[in-house]
């Protein structure tokens, strides 16, 4: 009879002085003072475990049918938080597929396919429901590169934020294309870097106009990963769109760049390791 078996049947016997003396050979000749002054009251039933609290997105149901850019309802809530869950960030769920939710499927989708622009990267169908119940984790480029550190995959325009080397953010980025018509021949280039600065809100980009929103600066007040508006289609030179569009910086969605800094150590001595790596030269097509 186990321990928990041995009280209940104690308990029933109605006799304090058989409950003390197990409770005191239980306790061994050094706990048998004490094990003499219990009462009957401390055998309380034994307590419930809370019940295992769900947490959004860690089990998902595929919907029934595809969901696609400007859908509304639980089906599109259900997508966001299985994305967050799985570190694509897309923002608060809110049951509204708009740009952040088709940001983080862009990402989601170029991980898994393994190309930039991967196959109806605007539709959430049959094959990706099923990678979202089974997904594969981004290829680390450096796996010794540091416990905690960014990577910019300019093959895939994607970014992984790792700590304790463990994925903790993906994002979909655009990076530079060469082919900008205002400035020929844009890059942004490789390299180990660290993430020196950040500076919250939109900060005036003087060399190209605009600004840059929460930017990580990462080669002095030059390159940064910054955030960007919405994008006005799929593919353009507005936002983050699908193709690389930068003039070098590495621009992420808005939702990501309210959050990135909290995920690393913007400092100009020991901030985290950025590492940017891939073609030197992308473009649109």
């Amino acid at each position: 009879m186990d321990r928990l078996g041995a009280r209940r049947w104690l308990a029933g016997a109605g006799t304090t002085v058989a409950i003390a003396a197990w409770l005191a050979a239980q306790a061994g000749p050094a706990g048998a003072a004490t094990a003499i002054q219990a009462q009957p009251a401390a055998l309380t039933a034994p307590q419930v475990p809370f019940p295992a609290i769900a947490v959004p997105g860690k089990v998902y149901q595929p919907p029934a049918r595809p969901l696609t850019f400007g859908m509304r309802g639980p089906a599109v809530t259900a997508l966001q938080q299985r994305l967050n869950y799985l570190h694509y960030y897309c923002g608060k769920p809110d049951g509204v597929f708009g740009w952040s939710t088709l940001e983080a499927v862009w990402a989601f989708k170029e991980v898994q396919s393994g190309r930039r622009i991967p196959p109806h990267p605007d539709i959430v169908g049959q094959a990706m429901q099923h990678q979202l119940v089974n997904p594969r984790p981004p290829r680390a480029l450096r796996p010794h590169g540091g416990s905690s550190r960014i990577e910019v995959n300019k093959n895939l325009e994607v970014l992984v934020v790792y700590r304790a080397d463990k994925v903790v953010l993906i994002s979909h980025v655009s990076t530079a294309d060469e082919t900008r018509p205002d400035v020929y021949g844009s890059v942004t280039p490789d390299g180990v870097y660290r993430a020196w600065e950040y500076v919250p809100g939109p900060v005036a980009d003087s060399t190209f106009g605009g600004y840059m929103y929460n930017p990580v600066f990462f080669i002095g007040t030059t390159y940064a990963i910054h955030g960007m508006p919405d994008p006005v289609s799929t593919f353009s030179y507005d936002g983050v769109p699908l193709n690389p569009a930068s003039h070098g910086c590495v621009r992420i969605p808005m939702d990501v760049s309210l959050v990135l800094h909290t995920l690393i150590r913007p400092n100009p001595v020991n901030g985290t390791r950025v590492y940017v790596l891939g073609p030197q030269y992308l473009r649109w097509s």
